[in-house]
C-alpha cells in the first residue's frame, strides 16, 4: 500500500464523525447517507468539514427523516473541533462543541459538548483505526439530554477497500439504544468519491446504509 494512501486512511478514518482527527487546513469533506429500515422508515444524513486552520476544524450536519419521500423531523448542528494536547502523537483527542436546533414538529434549540480518542493501528500488514466518541445533547428548552458513545475499529484492505465495525450506544432519559454497524468502503481511484455499503441492527430492527464520502 502507498504510503499516502496509508495516511489518508489514518487522517480522518470516520467521516460521519472524525471525533479525535482534525482536518488538514483549507481542506474539505462531504458526505451523504441513507439508511433504510426494514419498518419502511428511511433516515438521511448531510455531513460537512472544513480545516479552518490547523488546529480548529469547523462543521455541519443535518439528521433528516425522509420516510415516504417527504421532509419530517430532523436535527441540525454547526460545531468546531479542537485538539488536546501535540497532533503529532500517535493517541489522538479532541474535543468538539456546537450549537443546533431540532425541526420538524418541534424547533428546540440543542447544544452538543463531545470528547474524543483516536489511535492508528497495524494489524500484520495492515493499516487501520480505532476511535471512541462521547457526546451529550443538551435540550436547551428543558427536555432531557442525549448521551451518546461511539466506538468504531476500522481497517484498510488494500488501496482501495476499507472494512469498518461501529457500535453506537444512546441514552435519553429512561431509554437506552444499541446499534450494531459494520461496513464496507471502497474507492475506486485515487482522488475520486469513496461510496459505504453497510447494515444496521439496532435493538432487533435491520437497516441498510448506503454513503458517499467526497474530499476536495
Amino acid at each position: 500500500m502507498r504510503l499516502p494512501l496509508i495516511l489518508a486512511a489514518l487522517t480522518v478514518p470516520d467521516p460521519s464523525d472524525a471525533g479525535a482527527w482534525m482536518r488538514t487546513q483549507g481542506e474539505a469533506f462531504l458526505s451523504y447517507s441513507a439508511v433504510y429500515e426494514e419498518t419502511g422508515r428511511l433516515d438521511g444524513s448531510v455531513y460537512f468539514e472544513y480545516g479552518f486552520r490547523p488546529r480548529l476544524t469547523l462543521g455541519a450536519k443535518v439528521d433528516i427523516d425522509m420516510t415516504n419521500g417527504r421532509t419530517g423531523d430532523g436535527t441540525a448542528f454547526l460545531f468546531a473541533r479542537k485538539p488536546i494536547g501535540p497532533t503529532d502523537r500517535p493517541g489522538k483527542m479532541a474535543f468538539e462543541i456546537g450549537l443546533g436546533s431540532t425541526f420538524g414538529d418541534s424547533s428546540d434549540a440543542l447544544l452538543r459538548t463531545g470528547l474524543s480518542y483516536g489511535r492508528g493501528i497495524k494489524l500484520w500488514d495492515k493499516y487501520g483505526w480505532v476511535a471512541i466518541d462521547g457526546a451529550v445533547e443538551w435540550d436547551l428548552s428543558g427536555g432531557p439530554e442525549t448521551s451518546k458513545l461511539d466506538t468504531t475499529a476500522g481497517l484498510a484492505l488494500n488501496d482501495r477497500f476499507k472494512v469498518m465495525m461501529q457500535v453506537f450506544v444512546s441514552h435519553t432519559g429512561s431509554t437506552t439504544s444499541t446499534t450494531l454497524a459494520p461496513s464496507v468502503i471502497w474507492q475506486p481511484k485515487e482522488k475520486t468519491p469513496s461510496y459505504q455499503l453497510g447494515v444496521e441492527a439496532e435493538d432487533g430492527v435491520l437497516a441498510v446504509k448506503l454513503g458517499v464520502w467526497r474530499t476536495f
